[in-house]
């Protein structure tokens, strides 16, 4: 019994490891993820890019469950966790799109970096995972850094009243999917888990699309003759939906919500990144400042004492 010990212990410091390298490499992946939307966007409708998104994804995945690359099971699991995972996943990126629409790829990055402080208080409702009164204290930091952002993007003319709403459920959603993900990776592996938000979210966007577009195929497929829209959509569907879902999905059963919710942080700085360096995206000094009070709070919120 001792002679095993070490070995498990050294057995998970390395999985340890591994999950903070899947969840570092998901979180950048998905900040560059507004970018790719952002410039999909100025070809497509909305529901259009969701629904080729996420079929393109799920049907990358669906191959390699016949091909037998991969298995999938659910008999004699607990589905409601399941259930409330893939229901909350199309909210979070009809939210995200139109959010995006009316603002920019930069204010949406920074407005989403709240969300590992919504995530807190959704642990504190439903997981009983409570904050000290240092997280209590920075939490407010995000909120004012967002209230700043707001008032800068507007002067500027980037930032649109209904984009912040759509950015609030937005952060509302992806705060509430990190609980039932975390739920259901008790009975469900990355890779179901993954499946099941993709497959889900084809259909509802695919539904959605064509009524946007009134059944009208060759109107569906119209973006698809556009070289930046079908670069966008490949790096939206294999690298931001499919490869960066299954790392993080890794990483949620073998982390806390408010240790995983600390890496959103990565998401943000690559957002801004994107935004301002590819798309020349406004980023004055008062946006520095409220980009780097919410940054250091949701640091403090996080790490915790």
């Amino acid at each position: 019994m001792t002679t095993d010990a070490p070995a498990a212990f050294e057995e998970g410091k390395k999985e340890h490891l591994l999950a903070l390298l899947a969840v570092t490499a998901g979180q950048i992946i998905w900040g560059f993820s507004y970018l790719f939307t952002r410039l999909a966007l100025r070809t497509a409708h909305p529901d259009v890019l969701l629904s080729m998104r996420f079929l393109l994804a799920s049907g990358l995945m669906t191959l390699m469950v016949l091909t037998g690359k991969a298995k999938v099971s659910f008999r004699g699991k607990n589905l409601r966790p399941l259930i409330l995972l893939v229901l909350t996943e199309p909210l979070y990126f009809y939210f995200e799109s139109y959010g995006i629409l009316y603002s920019n790829s930069t204010f949406a990055g920074v407005v989403l970096a709240v969300v590992p402080v919504v995530s807190i208080f959704m642990a504190i409702l439903f997981l009983r995972e409570y904050p000290t009164r240092h997280q209590a204290i920075f939490c407010l930091l995000p909120i004012a850094g967002v209230i700043m952002m707001t008032l800068e993007g507007q002067e500027l003319g980037v930032v649109q009243p209904l984009g912040v709403f759509f950015l609030a459920g937005c952060c509302l959603a992806s705060a509430t999917f990190k609980i039932c993900n975390r739920k259901s990776s008790e009975e469900f592996t990355a890779f179901e888990r993954t499946y099941m938000v993709l497959l889900v979210s084809a259909v509802v966007f695919t539904l959605s699309a064509l009524r946007s577009t009134g059944g009208d195929l060759d109107l569906f497929l119209a973006p698809l003759s556009q070289p930046s829209f079908l670069f966008s959509l490949i790096m939206l569907a294999v690298f931001c939906s499919f490869t960066a879902n299954q790392l993080v999905n890794y990483a949620v059963a073998r982390m806390s919500v408010v240790k995983l919710s600390s890496f959103g942080a990565l998401t943000t700085l690559c957002s801004m990144f994107a935004g301002v360096i590819f798309l020349d995206e406004p980023f004055t000094l008062l946006s520095m400042i409220g980009a780097l009070l919410i940054l250091v709070g949701i640091r403090e919120v996080t790490r915790g004492k």
